[in-house]
């Protein structure tokens, strides 16, 4: 192309040749000058947006040893790339990366030359601004470290900068690490970087604050029920809080600010244990070990795995990261699978489980692809994963209350008929012993007659059915008025509330007795029981103990007299015989029988069961 457009000058064979080798000159002296220009951006731009990525270039694997002046002299002849990604990511274990910008000032407020530059995910960054004279100013930042220079204290290297109006510089990024390595750079003013610290330390204290009350409320339950799968939770919930301080940047502004360590081989190890805690729980949650062995094998593999990360420092290498990549990747999508497979095969609990580590997967889903450039990169990618951990949490410990709240409730309730139970029972008389309340008005004790021979001719399960009949039959009568318990074989009692008058209680009484002999069909048999019951009412001057033993003594008088019948406790009789010594001999009444369509019989011979009694 030169030799044509020199052809079209009429000039001698000679100058020609001398217009040649001067141009070349000139190309070969301005061409490198073009090429070695890093990409420019404009700080009169940042008062129009919020924030904005700089455009930069990229050069990894470079000598850890090499001088920061023959980098930006151009002595060193890095190989500087532009990217090919918005936000571009790299590995390079075997040396330094360096990322090179120019920044230009073409605004006219001096405010707008004072600008933050912020690298999100880095460790430890170091800058040099090329002043106007060639040397170099070196910052130094770290998480929440101002080391040197203009750095300023945030979760990540972040630098406050100053160009004047009408200045043009160029800046050298240093970044040493073994990791995987994003960079996110940002640039945004000083008043806007101000308000986003305060926004991410607000989310960061509410992520971090949640996941920890939930750490307490599984230390309380590890405490006081005392089984693997609460422990198991709690470690679970434990390194959960560990992996969301050390990626918030908390662990470093509040314990290693003043220390150049590098907290991303700690950061991966709690992710790590924290999945390795997790699948633990599921194992103990579910009980695997019985339902499902195999797959319990393939999940305490994975925990084991996992637990490598913890001593990575002291493995090799290449375990170190087949560990991590095990646990950390690998993990959650084997985890979700075996939830899967127990979900389809109805293992119970599996369901839960499942719906709560959903947003574990899913994060974890999200970063994987992040590393391989599919997903774009969000500023939610730096909570994603602790908000997952801290739902994730908050479903646990939701499914674990209502566990506990289930194995209290059968701890107090009959596991056959759902019934409270004697355990219940103590426990509401301790109460009532401590502080009288008052709520109990009368005590009804039932026993089921000629129930023995059903278990001994149709076997314990026609008697069980009876036994169901039975306590459905008692909560569909007393449902509302009293507390109904199942003290152990064919024996109940009922506690009516103290809002039921004595006639109330006594026509429910007569109700049940009635409803009782109905048959109760179990397979091709129908079977018919009968019941006596003895009723006591509440005396002020006794306990509520006092009340129940006084109903058995009644019901113990109906199975003497002929069962079938009720038998209610006299008051006025007890009464007489009280005060029998200093008045003295009356008649003895202890209690009153009836029943409903039935014939008492003879009444025993020490009571008197008048009719006009009887019918008050």
């Amino acid at each position: 192309m030169f030799r044509r457009l020199l052809s079209c000058l009429n000039l001698a064979p000679g100058h020609k040749a001398l217009c040649l080798v001067v141009f070349a000159g000139l190309l070969t002296a301005v061409a490198p000058a073009a090429l070695a220009a890093p990409p420019a951006f404009d700080l009169a731009d940042l008062n129009r947006t919020s924030a904005l990525p700089i455009a930069t270039e990229i050069a990894s694997g470079a000598d850890p040893a090499l001088d920061p002046q023959a980098v930006t002299s151009g002595a060193a002849a890095l190989p500087f790339q532009r990217p090919a990604a918005r936000v571009p990511q790299m590995q390079s274990p075997s040396g330094d990366v360096w990322i090179r910008y120019q920044l230009t000032n073409s605004a006219d407020d001096p405010r707008s030359g004072n600008f933050i530059i912020n690298f999100s995910y880095l460790e430890r960054v170091d800058l040099f601004e090329v002043l106007p004279d060639g040397k170099l100013r070196h910052s130094t930042a770290g998480s929440a470290t101002p080391a040197s220079g203009a750095a300023v204290a945030a979760a990540y290297p972040t630098f406050q900068m100053v160009l004047a109006p009408g200045e043009t510089r160029d800046y050298y990024v240093r970044v040493r690490s073994n990791s995987i390595l994003f960079f996110p750079m940002r640039m945004v003013s000083e008043s806007r970087f101000s308000h986003a610290v305060t926004r991410d330390t607000m989310i960061w204290s509410l992520i971090a604050g949640t996941v920890l009350a939930l750490a307490l409320y599984a230390a309380s339950m590890s405490l006081g029920a005392g089984r693997g799968v609460y422990r198991a939770y709690l470690c679970f919930s434990l390194a959960a809080v560990g992996y969301i301080l050390l990626s918030s940047g908390l662990v470093k502004a509040l314990v290693a600010s003043g220390l150049s360590i590098n907290l991303n081989t700690l950061l991966c190890a709690a992710q790590a244990l924290a999945i390795a805690c997790g699948t633990l729980f599921v194992t103990r949650f579910l009980d695997m070990r019985h339902t499902a062995p195999r797959l319990y094998c393939v999940f305490i593999g994975l925990a084991g795995f996992a637990a490598l990360t913890g001593v990575s420092f002291l493995l090799p290498q290449w375990i170190a990261q087949l560990s991590y990549l095990v646990a950390a990747v690998l993990g959650p999508v084997i985890l979700m699978l075996g939830l899967g497979w127990l979900t389809w095969r109805r293992v119970a609990g599996a369901r839960a489980l499942l719906a709560a580590w959903a947003p574990c997967f899913l994060a974890t889903i999200w970063m994987c692809l992040r590393l391989f450039n599919v997903t774009p990169y969000l500023p939610i990618n730096h909570f994603l994963l602790p908000l997952s951990f801290a739902f994730t949490l908050a479903h646990l410990s939701a499914i674990l209350a209502g566990r506990a709240r289930e194995a209290e409730l059968w701890a107090n309730n009959d596991m056959l008929t759902g019934l409270g139970n004697r355990r219940l029972l103590t426990a509401i008389m301790e109460l009532e012993a401590r502080e009288p309340t008052r709520r109990y008005g009368a005590a009804i004790a039932i026993d089921l007659d000629d129930f023995k021979p059903v278990n001994d001719r149709h076997g314990h399960a026609a008697g069980d059915a009876v036994l169901v009949a039975v306590g459905e039959r008692l909560r569909a009568t007393f449902k509302g008025k009293g507390d109904v318990f199942r003290l152990g074989g064919d024996e109940f009692l009922i506690l009516t509330y103290d809002a039921l008058s004595r006639m109330e209680v006594v026509n429910l009484a007569g109700d049940y007795l009635s409803l009782n002999r109905q048959p109760v069909r179990f397979d091709d048999l129908t079977l018919t029981i009968d019941a006596s019951m003895g009723i006591a009412f509440r005396d002020d001057h006794a306990g509520l103990d006092a009340m129940m033993k006084q109903a058995d003594q009644q019901l113990y008088a109906v199975k003497q007299a002929g069962r079938g019948m009720v038998r209610i406790a006299d008051q006025r009789a007890q009464e007489r015989r009280k005060t029998r010594r200093t008045v003295g001999s009356l008649p003895d009444a202890a209690g009153i029988f009836f029943a409903r369509g039935k014939d008492p019989g003879p009444a025993p011979a020490n009571d008197t069961a008048e009719p006009e009694r009887a019918k008050r």
